[in-house]
């Protein structure tokens, strides 16, 4: 009586282990980019809080806000102000009609937090859509919004 394996089960577990080692890195990789996907949703949502928190605090504290930002309140949903909020605390955040690109950390790529501020009916109220892109297309930007007085 033969023992061992023959050529058939041998191939058999050969293929099985390497159909097994590919679903695992393709795994790895699934869960790689899900990790910098979430990554960078999160860090675009806070540099949009960022920016809505500025214009609602420059809205309460300026009395004269419509006049300072006239060339950002528009009601054409196509002109579009930039927040830039340096990374030293001792400079204060701007609101200005210049892109101003924003790099955290060690990675090059660059977010642009950007607002458009509409006036939504009367006493003063605006409409602010905050948005920040990381790169081109719609898949990589993330929009905001929400209503000052």
């Amino acid at each position: 009586m033969k023992r061992g394996f023959s050529l058939i089960e041998v191939l058999f577990s050969i293929t099985f282990l390497i159909l097994v080692g590919v679903a695992m890195a393709t795994l790895n990789n699934a869960a790689s980019r899900l990790t910098a996907t979430t990554e960078l949703k999160q860090t675009a949502l806070s540099l949009n809080e960022q920016s809505l928190s500025f214009v609602s605090l420059e809205k309460r504290t300026k009395s004269n806000f419509a006049t300072v930002y006239a060339s950002c309140i528009s009601g054409n949903p196509t002109v579009s102000c930039y927040v830039n909020c340096p990374a030293t605390t001792s400079q204060p955040c701007v609101l200005q009609t210049t892109k101003a690109p924003v790099t955290i950390g060690q990675d090059k790529l660059q977010f642009t937090p950007s607002v458009v501020i509409r006036p939504a009916g009367p006493n003063g109220r605006y409409l602010v859509n905050a948005t920040v892109s990381w790169g081109t297309g719609i898949q990589k930007q993330l929009t905001l919004a929400r209503i000052i007085e």
